[in-house]
């Protein structure tokens, strides 16, 4: 009853602090303005820590009363907390250097250590060499290291919206589940009050339904003491003789930030760089190209993060030695960090995932119309008008094959559909793809599909590589087409009020390949 209570009281006080603090931070400068290396385009408040440290509040004072025995633990919790979410909130203002950070964090583990008697000593079975122990002047600096670590993992998957906050919520949740089945009430209250203020913060940070951004930002202040908070729990449920599980399934559970941040460190070392140097080869970063949204990509990630936890919880529940959970925990790493270190053939995997579960790309631009059948725009553009339910208007490009790149003489349409993302949902653009796929369907071999550019960043096929083979894959894509007919149609509650037909002089070749 008291973890429900936490977990109520921690999102309802979550959400208000939260919506009091986008009034103020405009007023005081906490808000992330959009440049640089940043994808946001809108001035954006940093606070989603302030409902996290209101949900940390209300969980201290609930241990305070419930177990007053451990009065010690449950202040030096409450500090680690508020230091970190005051350092973290710093950094957002005002830009500390890695090394001060670096510093502080070392510092509030140790204060984690001594203050609230949670240390890494116990290593268990994961070498089948019998349980492991490290005596307690090797455990502590392995306990600062081991922090210090698990603050910087969330902290660097903190990189579109809702991510983080997803990432941290199914930690939550499976540490809660854990402690609740394992009779720890203590850590099973504490989790459910921090998953209350994650599941406020994501209220206004998550896109859902007409929600097409992220009000507030988590910012370093609420990542930073998520991080840290999340050691707590991971080493509280892993260490000492009343252990709910063994040591080796907090990797598991805390699994997808930290293999993320191994492989992009370790391929950063791989090609002569420094670990620390900023790239965007993160999982997130390489879905997003594949052109997956930003709620696919929190999605998936938060899927992933979510079984892998589950599958070392279940593995350690069903018996499953130490020493084999280790091997497969060091078995997805490597599988994780062998894709990922080629992006550019990664990406297109991904891509075909992509088209496999019939989404519709984040960079939508347009619909593609392969095999047509249709000989004029206008019998193109009556086809999509009635599918639209906006007022807009869209373009429609019709091209024949000339080359070998395709059968001679056949036809594919190009039809690009305005979609402002600040008035017309983003499930628009899905809902036209269906429709338009659906009045195709009475049409002789005609297929429909999402129209992307490649990029040659991460598309090798599309790369300026001379090599024999990259050659030949570019000569079967790149078709040697002409533009026959091109036109502008303006669309209100689906019918055409206006269209202008263009037809190009003979020869013009296309501006695009099909993609």
């Amino acid at each position: 009853m008291q973890g429900l209570i936490a977990l109520l009281v921690g999102a309802g006080l979550s959400v208000l602090v939260i919506r009091a603090m986008i009034v103020i931070a405009p007023r005081v400068g906490l808000v992330d303005l959009p440049g640089e290396h940043k994808q946001h385009e809108h001035v954006t408040p940093f606070v989603g820590g302030f409902g996290v440290l209101a949900a940390l509040l209300v969980a201290v004072a609930l241990l305070i009363l419930a177990y007053p025995e451990k009065l010690v633990a449950w202040l030096s919790l409450l500090v680690c907390g508020v230091v970190m979410f005051g350092v973290g909130l710093a950094d957002d203002r005002w830009k500390l250097s890695a090394r001060i950070r670096l510093v502080i964090q070392a510092g509030l583990a140790l204060l984690m250590v001594f203050g609230g008697g949670v240390v890494l000593a116990d290593v268990g079975d994961a070498f089948f060499v019998g349980a492991l122990t490290m005596g307690f002047a090797a455990a502590v600096p392995f306990t600062v290291f081991g922090t210090v670590g698990c603050i910087n993992a969330l902290n660097m998957v903190d990189g579109i919206d809702g991510l983080s906050g997803t990432i941290a919520a199914g930690t939550l949740a499976l540490i809660a589940l854990v402690a609740g089945l394992g009779g720890d009430g203590a850590t099973f209250l504490l989790a459910l009050a921090l998953l209350g203020g994650v599941l406020g913060f994501l209220w206004f940070n998550l896109r859902f339904g007409d929600q097409h951004r992220a009000r507030v930002f988590m910012g370093d202040n609420g990542s930073m003491m998520l991080g840290l908070l999340l050691c707590w729990l991971l080493i509280t449920i892993t260490q000492g003789p009343n252990a709910l599980v063994p040591p080796i399934v907090a990797l598991w559970i805390f699994a997808l930030p930290l293999v993320d941040t191994l492989s992009v460190m370790f391929r950063r070392i791989w090609r002569g760089k420094s670990p620390f140097s900023p790239d965007r080869n993160h999982l997130h970063h390489l879905l997003q190209r594949a052109g997956f949204r930003v709620e696919n990509t929190v999605g998936i990630m938060g899927t992933l993060h979510f079984a892998l936890g589950a599958t070392g919880i279940a593995g350690a529940w069903l018996g499953v030695p130490e020493g084999v959970l280790a091997i497969g925990w060091l078995v997805v790493f490597l599988a994780y960090f062998r894709l990922t270190a080629r992006p550019w053939r990664f990406v297109p995997m991904l891509r075909g995932f992509h088209r496999a579960c019939g989404l519709t790309p984040a960079r939508n631009l347009g619909v593609f119309m392969g095999n047509c059948t249709l000989e004029h725009v206008e019998q193109i553009n009556a086809l999509v008008a009635p599918q639209l339910h906006e007022n807009t208007v869209f373009r429609t490009r019709l091209y024949q094959r000339k080359g070998a790149a395709g059968p001679v003489g056949a036809r594919y349409a190009v039809v690009q559909i305005t979609i402002d993302d600040e008035v017309a949902p983003l499930r628009h653009q899905d809902l036209y793809m269906r429709l338009i796929r659906r009045a195709a369907r009475p049409l002789d071999n005609i297929y429909v599909r999402s129209y992307v550019h490649r990029d040659p960043h991460n598309e090798r096929r599309v790369s300026p590589r001379d090599v024999a083979h990259d050659r030949r894959a570019a000569e079967r894509r790149v078709a040697d087409c002409m533009l026959v007919e091109e036109s502008f149609t303006y669309v209100r509650d689906g019918r055409i009020v206006d269209q202008q037909i263009n037809h190009p002089r003979p020869g013009t070749r296309a501006t695009a390949a099909p993609t």
